[in-house]
């Protein structure tokens, strides 16, 4: 029966439960000691890459039971265009973001899902502000285990449209309810689960092994909930103890915010933190293992680390122009915080540092609409533009009809009869591609007839368009519908 450790007040349990909480003061818990499987380093070179590869340092799985979709083996990179740029010789990137749900957290995963798969769970539930609800209704998926996520207000689209996609139950969680009562067969799954820490230490496994079994100088790591930095030390201590590295002068630096709970001693706060911008993967707002991340930041002679909401978009562009990595403004915040710990003599420029990229840029929308509306490196030719869109006469039709006032499907078809026959089916389609493309949006509910109909109206980038459209006269000659 596997040892647990409460983070908070030390205490220590055992438990077969997969989704157990502290038995004194309900808070998370960390398995005590790894796995100690016999392994050596010629066993691992020869298994395939993923994962798996380290199930020997990892909880118990009967190989029949494991829910696998090809996590792990991202590779890690050598950056040398942002090298330059940032006066960095020995710069890599650990790429997470090519991880099947898009982020580091399907190491997770796929170890926690394959021993509820296992136990015979039938349910697995969570509340989530993105990536762990997205991971953890894709490996429910291919378990053929339920999954029921209950989201924050905070949660980003591109997150929820993932976990809609993979057949998840979605909730918005009503203030003051209880939690349902757990049967047997069903687990409630939080970000400080310590078997989804078990997965997300091999992301240092792959970092030693790709170095030749050699530590880096350094590991830049986003602190969330202080989990994945947390496990990079607890896997260097296990890769010794296995006897499979030497001794490690490996520095961990932990990146948050400005006005994050500290994970470690701040040499550097560059700014207030600007407000209505969230990162829900890095300003996360139960930092349940800030304590372990502190921890380790000071038992690796570490630092953390702060950077700012305007620092993290600018770092988030410069990593795509140089390197091609399109990240989750929560991943580039490591990025942002190499001058400063350039400046301040933190780190050498012939280290061998490595960047933990954790999620990919796909996964934050709204951070990603501010970063295109800062952009400045942007040009349109507005004469070619138009025709390259793809929007046909009918479309045109449409958005100059919601551009003068919201209306609902069947009265758009009235009005597009009045000049040519089309069908109310051809009409919703348009709208359904218009609204897809972004130009137009749902504004409200009306009753007509004692029916429930959708008013439309055009968004900005709509509204954009029409003047592109307009401004050329260009609309005539737009590929047909």
């Amino acid at each position: 029966m596997p040892l647990l450790r409460c983070v908070k007040c030390s205490n220590v349990q055992d438990t077969v439960l997969l989704d157990a909480v502290c038995e004194r003061c309900s808070s998370a818990l960390v398995l005590v000691a790894g796995p100690q499987g016999d392994v050596s380093r010629e066993t691992l070179e020869n298994s395939p890459a993923g994962v798996w590869r380290y199930r020997d340092l990892l909880p118990s799985v009967p190989a029949g039971s494991i829910v696998s979709l090809g996590e792990g083996g991202t590779p890690l990179l050598p950056a040398a265009r942002l090298g330059r740029e940032l006066g960095l010789s020995g710069l890599l990137l650990k790429d997470e973001s090519r991880n099947p749900t898009g982020s580091f957290i399907d190491r997770g995963a796929t170890v926690l899902v394959s021993l509820a798969r296992w136990r015979g769970v039938k349910e697995c539930s969570c509340v989530t502000t993105g990536n762990l609800g997205a991971s953890l209704a894709a490996y429910c998926a291919k378990a053929g285990i339920a999954a029921k996520i209950r989201i924050q207000s905070s949660t980003d689209r591109g997150k929820l449209y993932q976990m809609i996609a993979y057949g998840a139950e979605i909730e918005v969680p009503q203030r003051h309810r209880s939690p349902a009562p757990r049967g047997r067969d069903a687990l409630s799954i939080t970000a400080a689960n310590p078997y989804i820490l078990e997965g997300e230490k091999t992301t240092c496994f792959e970092v030693v092994q790709e170095l030749g079994w050699e530590t880096p100088d350094a590991v830049f790591v986003p602190v969330g909930t202080g989990g994945h930095l947390s496990m990079f030390w607890r896997a260097i201590l296990q890769l010794k103890s296995a006897g499979l590295i030497n001794p490690s002068d490996c520095r961990l630096f932990g990146v948050q915010l400005a006005g994050s709970t500290p994970a470690g001693t701040p040499r550097t706060a560059a700014g207030a933190r600007e407000s209505g911008l969230p990162f829900t993967e890095l300003e996360d707002s139960e930092p349940f293992f800030v304590k372990e991340a502190a921890s380790a930041i000071k038992d690796s002679r570490g630092v953390g680390l702060m950077t700012t909401a305007g620092e993290t978009i600018a770092a988030t562009g410069l990593l795509a122009r140089t390197e091609g990595i399109f990240a989750e403004p929560a991943s580039a915040s490591v990025v942002a915080s190499l001058k400063d710990a350039i400046a301040q003599g933190l780190i050498h420029r012939d280290d061998v540092i490595v960047c933990v990229i954790t999620g990919t840029g796909l996964k934050d929308t709204r951070a990603m609409s501010k970063f295109m509306r800062d952009a400045r490196r942007v040009s349109v030719r507005e004469d070619y533009a138009a025709p390259r869109m793809q929007i046909g006469g009918t479309k045109i039709r449409l958005l100059q009809l919601l551009s003068t006032k919201s209306r609902y499907g069947y009265e758009l078809w009235l009005e597009l009869n009045r000049g040519e026959r089309i069908t109310t089916a051809s009409v919703y389609q348009h709208l359904a591609e218009l609204e897809r493309s972004a130009l137009i949006r749902r504004a409200g509910i009306v009753t007509k007839g004692g029916r429930e109909r959708i008013l439309y109206e055009t968004t900005k980038d709509g509204a954009d368009f029409l003047r592109v459209a307009g401004k050329f006269e260009r609309a005539k000659t737009l590929t047909q519908a």
